[in-house]
């Protein structure tokens, strides 16, 4: 039984004949109307009676109806009305007085009588003083007749009912609204009486009708368009203003539908971008409210991302409703992740049944008290899984901070490198020049202006574009005092510029602050230009330089990914806060006393609560599969991937909660939204389709002779490395090259085990050439894996044989693509047993891919 003040609170309000009877019962207080949009059904009006009413919302949409607040009886007053929205559309609020009442009738005329002539009579009178009595008689006379008598004048009318009071408040109307708080009409003066009938009543005529009642006195109508700033000052005043917080109500209702909204946000499927604003609406909406709701905070960040400081560049962000990041990076291995989602999927479906079966049927609180037993454990089961989830992220995150540390180490180095490169450039007597965009300046000038921008990642200066990853900008301070060949090489364009405006358009983020005061880096784009003025003589000097930039993008990568983990830190701890609320739910009904309809409900919700908490692992299960198809074939999944399977809005939550719908009704929307996941079976088809197609291996072979950099490199630093470009080293009609395997051998090098333990590192830039011969990049883990390198030529009977590329076992960067960068170091404990690389003349590198014969 709801309480007499509850408010009615959904993300979508509609006005029907039954919201009318909600407005209309028995209430100590104001009635709230409180939704992202409030509108009617066709036709039905909201009727105000005795409560007055308060609409809060984002949208009021009067177009298939109004309010009507006028007096509902005669002489009565109009009600009272309130409407804070922000935008209004159409908007028709009466609170008219009512009608006087009538006058009454006047009183109907007498007929007259005719005159005669008396005879005399006696009369017996009694003295008033003494009481005696005595006889006395009159002589006959005359007696006149009587005249007829008018009708009566009616009474007046009654005085009108005064205006009520209408309170209308929003930022914007699509037109004025149309607001009415008039005193009603004074009543009718009563009709006159009627002329006297009958005989004798000649002359008679009807009486005057009455004078009409007074006006009533006009009502209250005050009209305010706000501010966005004023306007969310004044909310939490109106919703705490009759006691309970409204405001506090709302803020979590919000936060659930935004939630709902971030699950249905697709960009790849009809009707999915838009959800991506509706939900970052909906988290702002809450903080307004709430500003310290750490729910809303947390996935408002993991969706837009956020400003580490004012003014600064968003970071974060792009993640789905998981917390896990669009492009997180998995070993592609599919059918593992699949089948773990299929066993899991099936008891989970079960329990689902007989759960809801359950509450279905139940008939004694010894039956319930059985269902509740069940959904304990798997409420119980549900915990166990959110903490192992949560221990994931945070080893996911440990892994972060140390990539972090690497790729600030590894552009150390590399400055440090295009210093030395600088200094040399001086001293030659014709130093090497490079030429872009009609701007010709020295090496030591372009490295000298990529050092400048280069140390800025570290101090701030710089920033990732945090749903554009291949973006970075930089503060104008920083772009302005760069040279203007720095600048030519590193600006970007309208079309960068376009592509960041729509990525947080389609978030309900207005970027134009930070784009304005910041310049925009491609470093996609900065990676061509810089081969297309490559030449013979700068060449050594513009790979440093391309080194550089690269590296301060694998900074900004790295952080922002160390960013991402923690929000899934934080995004699995508020996970394992909810099952632990759930699953101290399920004992307490267990231990229910007396089955009501209120111990049917709690099980119901109860169910839906638990079934949710399983989703979730089930979703995280597919989404790995889903990075795993799309590591493998390219080919985007979202469309295959149901985020909100096993969800259900919260309207239908809170309808089932306050009685609109039924169990049957909740049962339905249920085995709905989990039917969702058959949509994987898609996933699963392209996947092995893939494999399907003529794909073929072979070996990329490179050899470095004892006058290369990279044997003069690993002799010096224990390290080198080296690109493979996926047009100019990949063979013709060899696309989607992929990675299966890596052989090393250090020749001349000698270890007492005969062999030698290296690590080869692929950096995070994976790329692939397509059959339409473009080149795709993705951006993922930078991957390190252990090889054994030997102290002989390798030989091609030597080489054997990897798992085939549907089955990941061999290599920590396996199934990706073979373009990039590359770096085999060796540990400091291979020379510490031993190594010897004086006697080093050549160094082999044999990587294994498989491709598509075009």
């Amino acid at each position: 039984m709801l309480p007499d003040y509850y408010p009615y609170i959904r993300d979508t309000v509609t006005i029907t004949k039954r919201l009318n009877e909600f407005c209309a019962r028995p209430s100590i207080g104001p009635v709230f109307l409180i939704g992202r949009i409030v509108q009617h059904e066709a036709g039905c009006d909201l009727q105000v009676t005795a409560n007055r009413v308060i609409i809060v919302a984002d949208v009021y949409d009067g177009t298939n109806g109004m309010i009507d607040a006028s007096a509902s009886s005669r002489g009565g007053s109009g009600g009272t009305v309130t409407v804070m929205c922000r935008r209004s559309i159409n908007a028709r609020v009466n609170a008219s007085g009512g009608i006087g009442t009538a006058g009454a009738a006047g009183a109907a005329g007498a007929p007259g009588a005719p005159g005669y002539h008396s005879d005399g009579s006696w009369e017996t009178v009694t003295d008033p003083v003494t009481g005696e009595t005595r006889d006395v008689w009159h002589p006959d006379v005359d007696i006149p007749g009587v005249d007829p008598t008018n009708g009566g004048p009616g009474g007046p009318g009654g005085p009108g009912g005064a205006g009520g009071s209408i309170t209308f408040t929003s930022i914007e109307d699509t037109m004025p609204p149309d607001l009415s708080a008039a005193g009603g009409a004074g009543g009718p003066g009563g009709p006159g009486g009627a002329a006297a009938q009958g005989p004798y009543s000649a002359g008679s005529v009807d009486g005057d009708t009455g004078v009409d009642g007074p006006w009533g006195a006009a009502g209250q109508v005050n009209v305010t368009t706000l501010g966005e700033a004023d306007y969310v000052s004044g909310l939490r005043p109106l919703l705490d203003s009759t006691g309970p917080s409204y405001a506090n109500y709302w803020a979590p209702y919000r936060i659930a539908t935004g939630e709902y909204f971030y699950r249905l946000y697709n960009p790849n499927v009809p009707d999915g971008p838009k959800n991506g604003a509706l939900a970052a609406v909906e988290f702002k909406r809450a903080l307004e409210l709430q500003p310290d709701n750490a729910d809303a905070i947390r996935l408002q960040r993991q969706l837009v991302g956020f400003a580490p400081a004012p003014g600064a560049v968003w970071i974060g962000g792009g993640t789905n409703a998981l917390g896990l990041p669009h492009d997180l990076d998995v070993v592609p291995n599919f059918d593992t992740y699949i089948d773990a989602f299929t066993r899991f999927l099936t008891p989970v479906l079960e329990f689902l049944g007989i759960g809801i079966d359950g509450i279905l049927e139940s008939e004694t609180i010894g039956h319930l008290s059985e269902i509740a037993g069940q959904l304990s454990l798997q409420a119980v089961a549900a915990r166990e899984d959110a903490d192992r989830s949560l221990g994931i992220a945070k080893t996911e995150l440990e892994h972060a901070d140390n990539d972090v540390a690497y790729a600030q180490s590894e552009l150390d180095q590399a400055t440090a490198a295009i210093s030395r490169a600088i200094v040399a450039a001086q001293e030659q007597p014709d130093p090497p020049e490079i030429s872009f965009g009609g701007i010709v300046a020295t090496i030591a000038e372009v490295g000298g202006a990529v050092l400048s921008v280069v140390a800025a990642v570290p101090t701030g200066g710089a920033s990732l574009v945090a749903l554009a990853p291949s973006l970075m900008m930089l503060a104008d301070t920083v772009f302005d005092s760069a040279a203007p060949i720095a600048q030519a090489l590193l600006g970007g364009d309208a079309t960068d510029l376009e592509q960041i405006r729509a990525a947080y358009n389609a978030v309900d983020h207005d970027a134009s602050a930070v784009i304005n005061a910041h310049r925009v880096v491609n470093f996609v784009t900065v990676a061509r230009r810089l081969a297309e003025i490559t030449t013979d003589q700068n060449a050594p000097h513009v790979a440093l330089i391309r080194r550089g930039t690269e590296l301060a993008h694998e900074l900004l990568l790295a952080r922002n990914r160390a960013v991402l983990a923690r929000q899934r830190v934080d995004a699995g701890t508020a996970g394992l806060a909810r099952a632990h609320d759930v699953a101290a739910q399920a004992d307490a009904l267990q231990r229910k006393q007396h089955l009501d309809a209120e111990a049917i409900k709690q099980a119901g919700l109860l169910a839906i609560s638990t079934a949710q908490t399983k989703a979730d692992v089930l979703l995280r299960l597919a989404f790995r599969a889903k990075r795993s198809v799309e590591i493998y074939t390219l080919k985007n999944e979202d469309a295959n991937f149901p985020l909100d399977a096993g969800r259900i809005s919260p309207d239908l939550a809170t309808d089932y909660y306050e009685r609109e719908i039924d169990e049957a009704r909740l049962v339905s929307e249920l085995t709905s939204s989990w039917g969702k996941v058959l949509a994987l079976a898609d996933m699963q088809n392209d996947y092995i389709e893939y494999f399907d197609r003529p794909l073929d291996k072979d070996w990329m072979r490179r050899s470095f002779k004892a006058s290369d950099p990279q044997v003069v490199e690993l002799k010096s630093l224990h390290r080198f490395a080296f690109t493979i470009d996926p047009v100019v080293d990949v063979p013709d009609g060899h696309f989607d090259a992929k990675i299966r395997s890596i052989r090393l051998a250090l020749i001349g090098a000698s270890h007492p085990e005969g062999e030698i333990s290296c690590e080869v590192r692929h950096d995070g830039k994976y790329q692939q050439r397509r059959p339409d011969k473009t080149v795709t990049t993705q951006w993922l883990l930078p991957k390190v894996s252990t090889r054994n390198a030997k102290t002989t030529p390798l030989l091609p009977d030597e080489i054997g044989d990897d798992s085939p590329l549907d089955a990941p076992r061999s290599l920590a960067f396996w199934g990706r693509g073979v373009g990039g960068r590359w770096q085999v170091t060796i540990p400091q404990q291979q020379f510490d047993s031993g190594l010897d690389l004086s006697g080093l003349t050549q160094i082999q590198v044999w990587i294994g891919y498989q491709f598509l014969h075009s």
